[in-house]
């Protein structure tokens, strides 16, 4: 090729790319190739040996570091779980104590301080019980319901939950025999059979009572919701280690207990598998003394890091709504274990959106934090969220994620709160101020200090699931502005 074709193909070139763009830009737009299952595949054999460790130790703290983050922010739900389990199920001195297979029935809504987990409502009765389905199903009646809401929801190891409600199996009288993911057996005559992903799993029993005739009623019914489970259930505590999740070294020991005990689904093989490395999941128990020292730095900052990644993400749960509102998207975590980590380090127990559908905000319509110390803030609930069950509007305290301890003892405004106000077409007007307002309003007591706001809607109409009514911002107001404004 000689000098002037040359030169024309350089002018060409240039024209080229640029008629037809063969750019990473336009590659990224390919969809991504399909999974394939590895038992069609001949290339795909796993070693016999474990994975390589870094010679150097620099690099050994590198990796430990990395993974350590990853599994505290794949296992953190987990942990969680597990410490709240241990307290109820396993510690004989727990206050709380019943055992495996038994309901703790709280006889009262919560309020600030509730022990069982963070961030609860206040306005349904709770029960608790924790199943070891590893000797066999066991039978849960539940008794003819009528119109209450209720709902038994069932949360596998890491948090992962599903329901026996009125949604999804009606408000008769039913028994079921609730079995985890491995079990093959003959379900009973006239029992519906249920199934857990994992041998260890919560059931949080939620009852709506909205005063004091219907706590009593709830009370009633919470009595006749029995479990049968094989009599071989031992909660040992020599089979469980007590839980120290607030160190690195504990924080693991736990994951590693948990996975042993009740595995993983098979497509978190590969993820799991690198944990390995760091002690979880060997043929021996996860021992931090036994880790070399380079190991153990690595895992030390992994755990501050993948600890503060979680802390961090708190004000991001869900999806922005553009008015300071987070739509949070519990429940179904899928591979995403950042949000399922942080959903949880907020509180235990979020449901599905179809049952429960959230929305959550710790910043006003402005972006700032909400804090009692600046004044009052008002939220319009114009109408309120569309449900078929109820809705709520529930206060927290940012420092420690409890209901805030106020002299009224208000902790939430729903559509059945005493003495509420109602404007137009069923308009709710919610002042939320550390000092009370002016007389009249709907005061929701906030501290002097930092505090979020959750809107719960049970059983939420196909509106709200689909993003056709959305909560107006939070607004922040003056004291002496909010006696005039909520007067109008």
């Amino acid at each position: 090729m000689d000098v002037r074709h040359l030169r024309a193909w350089a002018r060409l070139v240039p024209m080229i790319l640029a008629a037809s763009p063969l750019t990473a830009a336009s590659v990224s737009a390919l969809p991504p190739a399909p999974s394939y299952a590895l038992d069609r595949a001949d290339q795909f054999d796993p070693s016999p040996r474990p994975d390589v460790v870094p010679g150097d130790p620099s690099a050994r703290t590198a990796l430990a570091h990395i993974l350590t983050a990853d599994a505290v922010i794949y296992g953190l739900a987990g942990v969680y779980q597990y410490e709240q389990m241990y307290r109820q199920a396993v510690d004989r001195d727990a206050p709380r104590f019943t055992g495996f297979n038994r309901f703790w029935h709280d006889n009262d809504l919560a309020g600030p301080g509730y022990a069982a987990f963070k961030a609860p409502n206040s306005d349904t009765l709770y029960s608790n019980a924790w199943l070891d389905l590893r000797d066999g199903p066991v039978l849960i009646h539940v008794p003819d319901i009528g119109l209450r809401y209720y709902t038994l929801n069932f949360f596998d190891a890491f948090g992962n939950p599903s329901n026996i409600s009125t949604r999804t199996f009606g408000s008769g009288a039913r028994t079921y025999l609730v079995a985890d993911a491995n079990w093959s057996g003959k379900v009973p005559d006239g029992a519906t059979l249920f199934r857990v992903a994992t041998p260890q799993s919560w059931i949080l029993m939620r009852l709506f009572a909205a005063d004091a005739a219907e706590l009593a009623v709830a009370r009633g019914v919470q009595k006749q919701v029995s479990i049968v489970a094989p009599a071989r259930v031992s909660a040992d505590p020599l089979r469980f280690p007590a839980p120290d999740i607030g160190s690195p070294a504990g924080f693991l020991a736990i994951l590693d207990h948990v996975l042993r005990t009740n595995g993983h689904p098979d497509q978190e093989d590969a993820l799991v598998h690198r944990f390995a490395q760091i002690g979880i999941g060997r043929d021996d128990l996860f021992d931090f003394a036994r880790l070399d020292p380079e190991i153990q730095a690595g895992i030390r900052s992994g755990f501050a890091e993948g600890m503060r990644i979680v802390e961090a993400s708190h004000t991001q749960l869900g999806q922005p709504t553009g008015t300071g509102w987070a739509k949070v998207e519990k429940g179904r975590y899928g591979f995403n274990y950042l949000n399922r980590a942080t959903v949880n380090a907020v509180g235990l127990g979020a449901n599905v959106s179809a049952e429960n559908h959230s929305f959550t905000t710790f910043v006003d319509g402005d972006g700032a934090s909400l804090d009692g110390s600046r004044g009052a803030y008002v939220l319009d609930l114009d109408p309120p969220p569309p449900v078929d069950a109820f809705w709520s509007v529930t206060l927290y305290d940012a420092q420690n994620f409890e209901l805030f301890a106020n002299p009224l003892r208000r902790y939430l405004i729903n559509g059945k709160t005493p003495g509420l106000k109602v404007g137009p077409r069923g308009s709710v007007r919610i002042v939320m101020a550390h000092d009370r307002p002016a007389k009249g309003a709907n005061w929701l007591p906030a501290p002097d200090g930092r505090f979020f706001v959750v809107i719960r809607a049970y059983r939420p109409r196909q509106e709200l699931l689909d993003g056709k009514w959305l909560p107006q911002p939070i607004r922040p107001i003056g004291l002496p502005r909010a006696a005039r404004d909520v007067a109008r």
